[in-house]
């Protein structure tokens, strides 16, 4: 975790956690999962949330099948989707004790007041242009891209399959790569994370992981650092410890 120089804001946080939107398909699944993050805050972990584009995005992949839309079109919308399915996650109906936070500021005041934030981040994204508008850039990338702005140590993608597969082998057990180097995960190209955002955690060497969303208890685990099915991703090549 990077500290701040006097006079700046340090954020503090422990994780940011992406929450893939194909964990939204199961709302059941997502409450109990927000609400394993919500009792982590409460028992003093600094989380931060931010949402894959859910259902909302695959409506706008949709529509660009049936009409190619715009680079800057699509990229513009799908940071939207991604407000939008923050606001569903956000909601009192998931899970209570949280926040939707479009600043960094309503993120830090929702964790002083004991709550979740989940992060609508469509401002910060138009503000910064962090990413190129491109399909091949997803919100993976974007939740790597805010635990590096705020100061993160620690990153976790969670998806509705265990981890990363080799060969594509996803669903197969003994597939299931239980640690690799970030730049190896980038050169195997679009796997249960994007390249673009394993790449990133490579150069910025952030600490991550892929887990199943869909086990809360594995989410806990890791945040709480003990061993846990999954993919741990190292960010640069070392020696496994």
């Amino acid at each position: 975790m990077r500290r701040s120089p006097p006079g700046f804001v340090q954020a503090d946080l422990g994780c940011v956690v992406k929450i893939g939107g194909s964990l939204t398909r199961d709302l059941a699944e997502a409450s109990r999962l927000v609400g394993a993050l919500v009792a982590l805050v409460g028992a003093g972990h600094r989380i931060l949330v931010v949402p894959g584009g859910g259902r909302p995005d695959k409506a706008i992949e949709a529509i660009d099948r049936e009409r190619p839309l715009a680079s800057e079109t699509a990229h513009r919308a799908c940071a939207l989707a991604q407000d939008q399915t923050g606001l569903i996650l956000a909601d009192p109906g998931i899970a209570s004790g949280t926040a939707a936070c479009a600043t960094v500021g309503q993120c830090l005041a929702a964790l002083a007041e004991g709550s979740l934030p989940i992060l609508l981040p469509s401002r910060l994204i138009f503000a910064a242009e962090p990413v190129e508008p491109s399909w091949d850039v997803t919100s993976d990338a974007i939740g790597a891209w805010v635990a590096w702005l705020l100061g993160a140590g620690r990153y976790a993608v969670l998806t509705d399959v265990d981890g990363v597969y080799a060969a594509g082998r996803v669903g197969e057990s003994e597939h299931l790569l239980p640690e690799i180097a970030a730049d190896d995960l980038a050169a195997m190209g679009h796997t249960s994370v994007d390249a673009c955002a394993a790449a990133f955690i490579a150069a910025k060497g952030i600490e991550s992981a892929v887990l199943n969303g869909r086990h809360p208890e594995r989410v806990v685990d890791w945040i709480e650092r003990r061993p846990c099915r999954g993919t741990l991703i190292r960010p640069a090549r070392q020696a496994a410890s």
